[in-house]
């Protein structure tokens, strides 16, 4: 493998977005008069969607309430994307070496997209992405593998040249259908490692650390720029 193109998914791998997230769906959740979420529950949780995790509210989920609850938590979010979301401690260096080992690196996110650029645009990471694709920036989302695919179109490289790196199996599961190596983060919101291995992801990085000496070990020129 010749890495040439880092691909993260968003919440729970990028960053701990949960604080903001728990924000928003709990103002949703007052104004229907159902119960708030703590911030743990939404960090195990999250991966999946804003839907599944605002549906866990419910014993028997109706999708019109869900849709309409869906609305206002986006909503609210839209108002302060933000304000407590931080990248997860260590990975601002590490895609800082990136410009010195030629890899060019991108968020893909099923967070709609006009909620991650402002997120993105708030961490402030160096150098900045090759791209940004959210839920909704294309015709399919994850675990459909088209936005991985354009991704790497808009990098100028190959699925086989990149690497996914995600907290969820339905990022295993896109990876897998665009034909790109993937790795699961164990510093994020991905569950115990015993349930990461039923996913048969490439790559499992417990720590960023761990990531780190991956990325290294598969870019294309082991030695310093």
């Amino acid at each position: 493998m010749s890495l040439r193109l880092v691909l993260f998914d968003l919440d729970g791998t990028l960053a701990d977005t949960a604080v903001d997230i728990a924000r928003a769906a709990n103002l949703a959740l007052a104004e229907a008069g159902r119960s708030p979420f703590s911030v743990e529950q939404v960090r195990s949780l999250v991966s999946s969607g804003a839907r599944k995790l605002l549906a866990s509210s419910y014993d028997h989920a109706n999708e019109a309430d869900i849709d309409r609850l869906a609305a206002r938590l986006f909503h609210h979010y839209a108002e302060r994307p933000a304000t407590h979301t931080r990248v997860f401690e260590g990975l601002d260096g590490l895609i800082d070496e990136f410009a010195a080992h030629r890899l060019d690196w991108g968020v893909v996110s099923n967070k709609p997209e006009n909620l991650v650029r402002p997120i993105i645009d708030a961490l402030a990471l160096s150098p900045s992405p090759v791209c940004v694709l959210g839920g909704d920036s294309l015709a399919a989302r994850k675990p459909d593998p088209l936005p991985l695919l354009h991704a790497c179109e808009i990098a100028g490289s190959s699925p086989r040249e990149a690497l996914y790196i995600g907290d969820a199996e339905i990022d295993v599961r896109a990876a897998r259908a665009a034909g790109m190596p993937v790795a699961i983060v164990g510093f994020g919101y991905a569950p115990a490692a015993s349930t990461v291995r039923e996913w048969q992801p490439d790559y499992y990085a417990e720590s960023v650390d761990a990531l780190r000496t991956l990325v290294h070990t598969l870019r294309a020129d082991a030695a310093p720029a």
